[in-house]
């Protein structure tokens, strides 16, 4: 997509292509999942080694100084319309990378954290979505040991989607009956039979306890009724 140097690119307005800055173990990942579904990936990064390794896994990867404006001007990289900072450890290298993506008027860029401080600079020079993996992590995983959920997606401050066995209270009744939105204030939104895939709830859906089921609501509700017994 990128021809033969990313500077070819067809400028602003790839919406199917994404600029990833850092390729280590979280930029990496991500560049590598996207291209898995279907998005071309330009990454960049510092590492020769790191180049190396993902020649021909992304669409096109280069080796250059993130930090430097004129290098990701001869990129191109101030025309994407996304664009992911990866560099974690280099606080520096993360902060100057993302400020010249926030010049460019990338609309929507995403930066990888390591701490609260780091995070917090990388919103108030205009980064959009701020990502911190290992405090996410944390958190998530406290969720999963405290409750009986299988999952633990938090949607908003106070707010999630979890993945869990029906409670048995609502076991083998019609979903329409039960009212579990008013009665416990979530809503079970889809259910997965044992070797099945994921269906949306129906008024007459009845769980079992070899289901699985997402449910969404108030952080505190949603882990009150994965423990309903």
């Amino acid at each position: 997509m990128f021809g033969s140097h990313p500077a070819e690119s067809q400028g602003r307005g790839m919406s199917n292509a994404v600029a990833v800055i850092g390729l280590g173990r979280f930029g990496g990942a991500l560049a590598l999942e996207l291209m898995r579904n279907g998005t071309d990936v330009l990454g960049i990064d510092h590492s020769e080694s790191t180049v190396q390794r993902f020649n021909g896994k992304l669409t096109s990867v280069v080796r250059a100084d993130a930090t430097d404006e004129e290098v990701l001007r001869e990129l191109s990289v101030n025309e994407f319309d996304r664009a992911v900072v990866g560099i974690g450890s280099d606080i520096q290298a993360s902060i100057l990378t993302a400020s010249r993506l926030v010049k460019f008027g990338c609309p929507a860029i995403w930066a990888k954290a390591i701490t609260d401080p780091h995070a917090e600079i990388l919103t108030q020079i205009g980064v959009q979505h701020v990502v911190n993996p290992e405090s996410d992590m944390g958190a998530r995983a406290a969720h999963l040991i405290q409750h009986r959920i299988l999952d633990f997606v938090p949607i908003d401050d106070g707010y999630a989607l979890v993945r869990c066995t029906p409670p048995e209270p609502i076991q083998q009744r019609p979903m329409d009956l039960l009212n579990v939105r008013h009665r416990l204030g979530v809503s079970v939104v889809a259910v997965c039979r044992p070797g099945g895939q994921w269906e949306p709830i129906e008024p007459g859906t009845m769980l079992y306890d070899d289901d699985q089921i997402l449910v969404t609501g108030p952080t505190r509700k949603v882990e009150h009724f994965s423990n309903l017994t």
